[in-house]
């Protein structure tokens, strides 16, 4: 998968100027109303804001493969609650056309209610369509050693943002799939993900764009 979507990232750079123009996949124009279509904010925890030990943070790297300013709004150790009460100055600060959303780990590790959490990021969704911005939802990475024990609880937080997608009508980064057990993909701590993960998340989140 990683070595299939590295593959997508060079062809996608070989076409930079062929779009950047507004227009979402398919040619169809998307109406980002007084939004700026080239800004795109990256909203939620450490898993957006980068960590020690895994490269360059996905949204640097999403910024080269798209050609876009992508903002990264990423707050290390912030639960859901605390990236939907960011959300209405973000989107009235930075008129961005997109807004991804990858929150939801942090409510898993502390043992919150998920029916909170589902709510918390389709209240995002709900502002950013409000604003005119294109939502784009990530379900949840795999977590592993230290933290293994919360993985049950972050599938079912990752199933209900799949319903969000889906009831909502926006797109979808899977990246609990794309990862995988996340053998190969996470630092040490079996939370985070390292160079390589990190390099998937922004090829991931550029085929969303």
């Amino acid at each position: 998968m990683l070595k299939q979507r590295m593959v997508a990232g060079v062809l996608l750079l070989a076409l930079a100027g062929c779009g950047g123009d507004g227009t979402a996949t398919g040619g169809g124009a998307t109406n980002f109303g007084n939004n700026n279509g080239q800004v795109v904010v990256a909203l939620g925890d450490s898993l957006v804001a980068g960590v020690p030990g895994g490269g360059a943070p996905w949204p640097a790297r999403l910024a080269g493969l798209s050609g876009k300013t992508v903002i990264n709004a990423g707050i290390g150790g912030e639960e859901s609650s605390g990236a939907l009460s960011r959300c209405g100055r973000l989107l009235a600060a930075y008129k961005p056309g997109y807004l991804l959303i990858l929150t939801g780990a942090n409510d898993a590790i502390m043992g919150y209610s998920t029916d909170n959490a589902v709510a918390n990021i389709r209240a995002m969704v709900q502002k950013a369509k409000a604003n005119g911005t294109v939502p784009v939802v990530a379900t949840l990475l795999p977590m592993t050693g230290e933290h293994g024990l919360f993985d049950g609880s972050a599938q079912r937080i990752s199933a209900g943002i799949r319903g969000v997608a889906s009831s909502e009508g926006v797109a979808l980064v899977d990246l609990q799939g794309e990862f995988g057990a996340g053998t190969g993909l996470l630092i040490g701590d079996g939370l985070h993900p390292n160079d390589a993960g990190n390099q998937l998340m922004a090829l991931a989140f550029n085929d969303a764009l």
